[in-house]
């Protein structure tokens, strides 16, 4: 099952959400995230709230929502 978690910027709040359903989901359950608008960059505070929590950060970047929908597709 795949979910997906959207803002305006895809820099903090959708990106917490992404990592954190994914550090607790079930094996074949994945979520992604993007934005409207993204921002370009993860803010730093949400990089180091995730550093905090022991969670991996790489590969962590502000997505469009074109990107996920090209992600869809491979569903």
């Amino acid at each position: 099952m795949k979910f997906i978690f959207l803002c305006t910027g895809n820099s903090c709040r959708s990106i917490l959400s992404e990592v954190l359903f994914n550090s607790r989901a079930p094996e074949n359950w994945k979520a992604y995230s993007a934005g409207s608008k993204p921002s370009g960059q993860v803010h730093p505070l949400t990089i180091e709230t995730l550093e905090n929590l022991s969670l991996s950060t790489d590969g962590l970047w502000s997505k469009p929502l074109m990107t996920v929908n090209n992600i869809r597709q491979m569903w």
